[in-house]
């Protein structure tokens, strides 16, 4: 394979001086070479700005931008800002990457004329890659940009190689258009159908190449930090861009799962109420499945379990 396209790789660095040299060892380590890996260290209190500094003096495609912590988000949209590649693609600072990590995701890019490349992740708390391959998926999926962002609503198999920011190769442009939502948790959610609905084509490989390390602590991982309230408020974003767009099919798909996330949320962890749902659903026609959901939700929250069996 030629390397003469240049491939922009933004890590974002906070608190992870001990999985920051994994991760950038698995970028440097590319069987693909014409790389700009943009670390951008986010205000990390620990070592990790040190250890950018450290790691740009052993190779020169490693550029470090050192700024005032903004979170996740804003330590991306810095990254795409500087980024000069024709594609993007974002790695996490304590997850790592297969040796062809690059080389797949571009060949699929050539092979197919695709402006997305995705393939999937597997979780993990060692140091070794194993990813392999999921069967539950074809080898590979080529959709277009409405269709995989469908797919996406559908959630089930596709959702997670769809919804996340990493493991994907994306065209600069279509990153560069389409910021994350600065201070927002489950900025994925809000961003990753705004990236499908602009590409032309997507190709999807059943390969897992991407190992999503369990840190509780890093900037990308803190469970405990999330608010219940950036999930939904990324879900309901997600499903008004799509109603933005006159894209009815899928943003009628958006709000059901809106709706299906609410009411779960309401049954499982009895934090929203009746007028929520209506607030953020009020004068959505949706579909009969959807209309019945909604009258069974006023008689009882706990009806939900049952009608989701079916």
């Amino acid at each position: 394979m030629e390397h003469k396209c240049l491939i922009s790789i933004i890590v974002p660095v906070y608190n992870v001086e001990s999985y920051l040299e994994r991760c950038v060892n698995s970028i440097i380590n590319q069987t693909y070479h014409n790389l700009e890996i943009i670390l951008v260290d986010d205000g990390s209190p620990d070592g990790s700005g040190d250890l950018c500094d450290k790691l740009a003096k052993n190779d020169d495609r490693i550029t470090v931008y050192h700024k005032k912590n903004g979170g996740l988000s804003d330590a991306r949209n810095y990254g795409v800002q500087n980024a000069n590649g024709e594609y993007i693609t974002f790695i996490d600072s304590d997850d790592f990457v297969a040796k062809d990590y690059i080389e797949h995701l571009y060949s699929m890019i050539q092979e197919f004329n695709a402006d997305i490349a995705a393939a999937l992740y597997y979780r993990t708390s060692g140091d070794e890659f194993t990813g392999s391959m999921n069967k539950a998926l074809p080898k590979i999926s080529v959709l277009d940009g409405k269709e995989a962002c469908y797919k996406l609503l559908q959630g089930e198999e596709y959702y997670g190689p769809l919804v996340i920011a990493c493991a994907k190769l994306i065209r600069s442009n279509i990153v560069k258009e389409n910021p994350f939502p600065v201070g927002k948790k489950h900025e994925d959610e809000a961003t990753s159908a705004k990236f499908l609905t602009n590409a032309n084509k997507v190709a999807l490989s059943n390969r897992e190449i991407y190992a999503y390390y369990q840190n509780e602590n890093s900037i990308t991982h803190t469970k405990g930090s999330i608010k219940n309230e950036d999930a939904i408020w990324s879900i309901h974003h997600r499903a008004e861009y799509l109603e933005s767009l006159g894209e009815y099919k899928l943003s009628q798909k958006a709000y059901e799962f809106l709706f299906d996330y609410l009411a779960r949320d309401s049954v499982f962890n009895h934090r929203r109420c009746d007028s929520d749902i209506e607030r953020l659903l009020k004068g959505k026609k949706l579909t009969l499945r959807w209309e019945i959901y909604k009258a069974l939700h006023k008689v009882s929250l706990r009806l939900y379990r049952t009608v989701r069996r079916f």
